[in-house]
């Protein structure tokens, strides 16, 4: 009798099943973690592509959107990425201080589908630059 009531007390298994109930929710937050990073890091490289797209336009003489879309894939190919929609123009006529306006948009794809169902789809990210025309 005293022997099953000192079994009785041992608790075996405690901790393990704290961590079988503490593990999803230990790993959405971790997978979570690691997606906003990658869209943050994702829309900054398509921050800097506008940004450099519209300054290749603003200081082309004349006006060459074909290089500002060129310096655009440039930057984003550095970070593995590929331009959904872009696109380069100057208000016309493009004299100097007209707007040479960029827009970026890149499709940001999770890692982890089945883990986090809400991020699930392409998300699309965007971003627009407008520099003066020199």
């Amino acid at each position: 009798m005293r022997r099953i009531r000192m079994l009785q007390a041992i608790p075996r298994g405690t901790s393990t099943l704290e961590f079988i109930v503490v593990l999803p929710s230990f790993l959405l937050v971790m997978f979570g973690a690691i997606e906003l990073s990658r869209a943050w890091m994702t829309m900054n490289v398509v921050t800097q592509a506008a940004r450099e797209g519209a300054r290749v336009g603003s200081v082309s003489s004349p006006f060459d959107a074909g290089a500002a879309l060129a310096r655009i894939d440039q930057v984003l190919s550095g970070a593995n990425l590929t331009a959904a929609s872009k696109s380069v123009s100057c208000a016309a006529p493009c004299d100097p201080d007209s707007a040479v306006t960029a827009t970026v948009t890149v499709n940001f794809q999770t890692l982890f589908p089945l883990l986090l169902p809400m991020m699930a789809g392409p998300w699309p990210l965007t971003n627009t630059a407008t520099m003066r025309y020199e």
